[in-house]
C-alpha cells in the first residue's frame, strides 16, 4: 500500500505544481470567437462587459503587456486613459498654491476610483499599483477610513505571500 501512496503524491504534486493554480490559456482561436459573437449580439460593450474595457489580455499580442504582465514592465498590465487624465487634473488642481478642500477630496476620489479599478480587477499583480493610489488616497484625504482599510488588506496580503511590501512612493 505504500508503495502505491508515495508515488501517487509525488505525481499530484508535480501536476499541481506545474499546472499552478492559474486558468487554462484562452486561444485565440478562442477570443476571436468570443468577439464575433459580441459583435453580433449588441454591437459595442455595455453593462459587464465594460467594466474589463481597459484590460489587455496577454493572449491577445495588443498593447504593450508582455505575458508577465506587471512585475516586468514597470507599468500595469490594464489601460486606464479616461482615470489617468481625471487623476491628472484633479491633482494639478489640488497640489496648486490656494487649493481648497474640495479640490484635495476630488484628488482623493479620482485615485480612489483608479485605485478600486486595479482592486477590483482581482490580478495579485496589480495591488502594488493599488497600494500606490490607496496612499496617495491618504496624502490628499488623511481621514479616509476605506483607503486606510485597503492598505492594511493589501499589506497583510503581501505578508501572506511572503513577499516584500512596496515602500511607500516606491509602488509604480
Amino acid at each position: 500500500m505504500r508503495r502505491i501512496v508515495s508515488p501517487s503524491a509525488l505525481i499530484a504534486c508535480l501536476l499541481l505544481a506545474g499546472c499552478g493554480a492559474a486558468p487554462p490559456a484562452v486561444t485565440t482561436q478562442q477570443n476571436s470567437n468570443s468577439t464575433a459573437k459580441t459583435a453580433q449580439a449588441g454591437g459595442g460593450q455595455s453593462g459587464a462587459a465594460s467594466s474589463n474595457a481597459g484590460v489587455i489580455s496577454s493572449h491577445s499580442g495588443a498593447g504593450n503587456a508582455s505575458a508577465g504582465g506587471a512585475a516586468t514592465s514597470g507599468k500595469p498590465s490594464v489601460e486606464t486613459p479616461e482615470l489617468d487624465a481625471k487623476i491628472e487634473k484633479a491633482a494639478a488642481k489640488a497640489k496648486a498654491s490656494g487649493a481648497s478642500a474640495a479640490d484635495k477630496k476630488s484628488a482623493a476620489a479620482a485615485y480612489m476610483e483608479r485605485a478600486d479599478f486595479y482592486w477590483a480587477a482581482g490580478n495579485v499583480q496589480l495591488y502594488r499599483y493599488a497600494l500606490g493610489d490607496y496612499r496617495r488616497v491618504l496624502r490628499f484625504d488623511p481621514e479616509n477610513g476605506q483607503a486606510k482599510e485597503r492598505i492594511d488588506y493589501l499589506i497583510s496580503v503581501y505578508q501572506s505571500l511572503n513577499r516584500p511590501v512596496p515602500e511607500n512612493g516606491l509602488e509604480n
